[in-house]
């Protein structure tokens, strides 16, 4: 298929099959309301879309069995799962959760794990699909009807900014509701309370004895993220005079707000960088390799055909082997920045 592609582009480009609507998607609107920007009054079937589907399928089909073995007793918690099919994806399983979010999440890991593992394996399934040459393989099948079947989903960025924005939902949500938590709690600003030892001890003694109403803490939950989402670096010492704590505050108050227009930008720009770092490093590999194997052509005898022909298939046998250990790499970063970005935003101080 990269072969007889007009350019190195073709393969990784999304190839519509159908469309699936026309005019009710953007609600009668021609563009977003406010801001301007154009809406698409089309929406079609790719074999992106097929790609994230297989994907998802994949994960429906392995992971609920997976875990029936120890909901139904098949498998003692803390002993090894029987089968090597079952090894190999709960020792995946266990470096996610003990050696990436353990660190950081400290006591919230669990909460966290099943959105964690989902992004992680769905992520991984995207990229080895879009190794597979399934194109190749259904064209020869059907002798040529059907085209185009297969591809990279994570090498489109509507694919990579729906997770992306995925992640922007669980890292800022997760932050609201932790700090819903600890006003229902009663344990707001009382920071490490929920730790083991002596310091959660002397936090959990001195929290006050009864939080807030559910309705009185979910209007308070927005506005004290929003409050601590930015750094107060002026805030008065205890026992400081009364001119000097109100400069202090007048201060504090213009640097936080200054701060929490930076934090706002960071908050943007934060799953924007895991949109165009997983996209870029998926799309980057196969435009790679179609452009090596394009070099064949480029040859103006025969044995130097033959010479450049040996070259660039050994090269690209060693690129699709870094690209196999890419496809793991951006899926282990996504899920490894994410978790620091919700580890930051859950932490009571911020």
């Amino acid at each position: 298929m990269i072969l007889a592609a007009h350019d190195p582009v073709e393969h990784v480009l999304p190839h519509a099959f159908f469309r699936l609507s026309s005019s009710n998607l953007n609600c009668g609107q021609d563009s977003v309301p406010l801001l301007g920007f154009p809406l698409s009054t089309e929406f079609w079937f790719t074999n992106h879309l097929l790609m994230t589907l297989v994907a998802a399928g994949l994960c429906l089909l392995i992971f609920p069995r997976l875990a029936r073995a120890y909901v139904g007793g098949i498998v003692e918690p803390g002993s090894p799962p029987r089968g090597k099919f079952m090894n190999l994806f709960e020792s995946m399983l266990q470096f996610i959760r003990e050696e990436v979010a353990r660190p950081v999440l400290k006591h919230r890991t669990d909460a966290f794990m099943p959105f964690l593992w989902t992004l992680f394996f769905f992520i991984l399934f995207c990229n080895l699909l879009g190794m597979v040459p399934l194109a190749d393989i259904v064209r020869l099948l059907t002798f040529g009807n059907l085209v185009d079947v297969g591809g990279t989903a994570t090498g489109n960025l509507a694919v990579t900014g729906g997770l992306a924005i995925c992640a922007f939902l669980m890292i800022h949500v997760s932050g609201v509701r932790e700090v819903y938590s600890a006003l229902r709690a009663g344990t707001y600003g009382h920071h490490g309370h929920d730790e083991a030892g002596e310091h959660g001890a002397t936090a959990r003694a001195h929290a006050a004895p009864l939080g807030l109403s559910p309705t009185a803490a979910a209007l308070g939950a927005v506005p004290l993220y929003l409050w601590n989402f930015a750094p107060h670096v002026f805030r008065p010492a205890p026992g400081a005079g009364l001119g000097a704590a109100l400069a202090l505050h007048v201060l504090d108050l213009l640097m936080w707000l200054l701060l929490l227009v930076l934090e706002f930008i960071g908050a943007v720009i934060k799953p924007f960088a895991l949109m165009i770092r997983l996209f870029a490093n998926m799309i980057a590999g196969h435009i790679v390799l179609g452009s090596i194997l394009l070099l064949i052509f480029t040859a103006q005898s025969v044995m130097l055909g033959y010479t450049i022909g040996v070259i660039s298939t050994l090269g690209c046998v060693a690129l699709s082997c870094l690209e196999l250990f890419v496809a793991f790499l951006q899926a282990y970063i996504f899920v490894f920045l994410t978790t620091l970005f919700i580890s930051m935003s859950v932490a009571p101080e911020h």
